[in-house]
Parts: C-alpha cells; sequence; structure tokens
C-alpha cells in the first residue's frame, strides 16, 4: 500500500517557491530555456520522419520529467 502521504505528494498540487537556495521556480525557468534550446536545435538538424515525432514526445517526456521533480522540491499546497 502506497499510503495516503505518498499520494498527496505525488498527485497533491507543489507550489514554485521564488526564494532561497531551494527556489523552484528558477530552476523550471531554467529547464525551458534548454529543452527549448535543444528542440529547436534537433528540429532544424534533423530530417522530418517519424524518429523525429517519436523524438520529440520523448523529449517532451523527458521535459515532463524534469519539472515533476523540481515541482516536487517545493512545499506541497493543501487543500488545492
Amino acid at each position: 500500500m502506497i499510503g495516503h502521504e505518498e499520494i498527496e505528494n505525488r498527485f497533491g498540487h507543489h507550489k514554485a517557491t521564488l526564494e532561497g537556495d531551494e527556489a523552484t521556480l528558477p530552476k523550471h525557468i531554467q529547464l525551458r530555456a534548454h529543452f527549448s534550446s535543444l528542440a529547436g536545435f534537433l528540429d532544424e538538424i534533423l530530417p522530418d520522419g517519424r524518429e523525429k515525432s517519436v523524438m520529440f514526445t520523448e523529449l517532451e517526456n523527458a521535459s515532463m520529467w524534469a519539472h515533476k521533480s523540481v515541482a516536487k522540491t517545493a512545499p506541497l499546497e493543501l487543500g488545492v
């Protein structure tokens, strides 16, 4: 059994923090910039086709998981 606390941590809303050494908003901004830059580079050099399409799907997945990793370090906002 996973338990209520773990379920809340996995599926609850982690509010981005703006200040301090562990602030999450700047990390989200950096992730967006780097993933967008990489996506633009790959879009330019890769030929269109199934492989490129799959690559973009997987890059989007990687971005999502990176953002979730950062988000989970922020405080859990209860009641949302």
